[in-house]
């Protein structure tokens, strides 16, 4: 049983997609009754942030919001989670004036629902039930007469890949909770875009906790982007590039890459301008109008993005292993 201190709202249910907006117009309605609530969705939808924003918009806000999830509990530990011993110390009567949300609730078993359809037949005062699963009721072993009790309003909330113009603002919205001020290269979003997010939003914070802790320089590149999204890279085929350059372009091409590798992660701006000016203290001495064809080069070979303005150029995920295979080339 699991109460918490701080509970979500509407607020906090980032989204400007149509699907995601009209799932949230229809729980504040929903917040507005007292019947209970079926809310159904894939694994990471946000099915209990859902239920805590509909008891906080609702006239109980004030009384107690319990959580049980029916599908991590032995038969008897369930009875006794949600009755307690007496049918005085469960969640069922904590709850009498607030909200009991059961999750996976398909997985109750028969002898839990027999004794929750007799609490919910009493005269007593009971709590407002809001139920979630992410599968179907034929699945499971579930008495009739207790789901139509159940299923009265129901909500079905769309998957992240049904909204992924929703990505880049719940990407922001994550990191800006990181504790850290944190920039997002425009093309981490397209990597974002492209994956599947098969454990929805819940997966897509996941990433974005992974990018908050591995980046440095206050700024997310494509590099920052956890491996399983951003895919494999081919090894051959950048190290057989490599192979058809000079000793004295591979040189070039190394400063530069790691100038502005250096300069990405600390936040500043790599024009060809601060690249000329890096380069003249080494033995690898570039004019402005010598990084510039050897920019466009690299752009060429998607190893590095170029942009107006503050932003420079920046480096890609193929450009990193490309500056790794010359490394170890150059040794």
């Amino acid at each position: 049983m699991n109460s918490a201190p701080i509970l979500n709202t509407f607020h906090n249910l980032i989204g400007e997609h149509q699907t995601f907006l009209d799932a949230k117009r229809i729980a504040k309605q929903f917040s507005l009754s007292e019947l209970p609530v079926l809310i159904t969705g894939k694994i990471g939808a946000g099915k209990d942030h859902f239920a805590q924003a509909i008891h906080q918009e609702s006239s109980r806000n004030s009384k107690p919001f319990i959580s049980v999830n029916c599908s991590i509990h032995s038969e008897e530990s369930l009875m006794l989670e949600l009755f307690g011993h007496d049918g005085n110390t469960g969640a069922f009567k904590k709850t009498a004036q607030g909200t009991l949300f059961l999750d996976e609730v398909w997985h109750m078993p028969a002898s839990v629902q027999a004794q929750l359809l007799k609490a919910l037949d009493s005269d007593t005062e009971k709590p407002r039930i809001i139920c979630a699963s992410a599968g179907g009721c034929a699945e499971h072993t579930f008495r009739q007469d207790l789901f139509y009790r159940l299923n009265i309003l129901t909500l079905t909330l769309p998957e992240l890949s049904e909204r992924k113009s929703d990505i880049p603002l719940l990407t922001q919205y994550f990191l800006s909770n990181s504790g850290q001020q944190l920039f997002i290269d425009p093309t981490v979003f397209s990597m974002l875009e492209q994956h599947t997010f098969e454990g929805n939003v819940r997966e897509l914070k996941n990433a974005a906790d992974y990018m908050a802790a591995v980046s440095s320089g206050g700024t997310i590149h494509p590099y920052d982007v956890p491996p399983y999204i951003r895919g494999p890279i081919d090894g051959k085929a950048l190290k057989k590039k490599a192979k058809l350059l000079t000793l004295m372009e591979k040189a070039e091409f190394l400063f530069i890459l790691e100038t502005i590798k250096a300069l990405n992660e600390k936040g500043e701006p790599a024009s060809r301008r601060i690249i000329s000016e890096h380069s003249k203290n080494t033995q690898t001495s570039l004019t402005p109008q010598q990084v510039r064809s050897r920019l466009d080069y690299l752009e060429k070979k998607d190893y590095v993005t170029k942009s107006r303005g503050r932003a420079g150029t920046k480096i890609t995920l193929e450009g990193l292993s490309f500056l790794e295979t010359l490394k170890n080339q150059m040794i």
